[in-house]
């Protein structure tokens, strides 16, 4: 893999993946049904759901409220899981608290400013921390 649009492209794959794992907690038929409310109603397909995370996220905040929380915490840790690079913070850094837009971005940026032929695409966050302790 090299920096290119071909790493966001595989993250955007990586992404689906972990929002339809988390979204399987609620049965087959609700999720299907979700994808099929956020199509029609939101105009927002599941194929763009990676560019358009934000209006992912405030549509499920829309339908689920405070239940949002759980169900992005889920995608956060079943992304955390399908990537590669262990991102370690100075003890000096504030430890962040991510919502999905931001840790969505923030794994964007990290594939965008480095060669992820030295790391591969992976865990942003220090094993057992921010996302285990949700």
């Amino acid at each position: 893999m090299t920096k290119s649009g071909t790493d966001l492209a595989e993250f955007d794959s990586i992404l689906l993946e972990a929002i339809d794992e988390a979204l399987s907690i609620l049965g087959e038929e609700p999720k299907s049904a979700l994808y099929s409310h956020l199509e029609k109603l939101s105009d927002l397909p599941k194929s763009e759901i990676p560019s358009r995370i934000e209006e992912f996220s405030s549509a499920i905040r829309n339908l689920f409220g405070l239940g949002s929380d759980f169900l992005e915490i889920l995608i956060m840790k079943s992304l955390h899981s399908k990537v590669a690079v262990v991102w370690e913070w100075e003890a000096s850094e504030a430890r962040p608290d991510f919502t999905l837009v931001e840790y969505c971005n923030f794994v964007k940026k990290y594939i965008q400013d480095y060669d992820v032929d030295e790391v591969k695409i992976g865990t942003l966050i220090k094993e057992n921390e921010v996302l285990d302790e949700c």
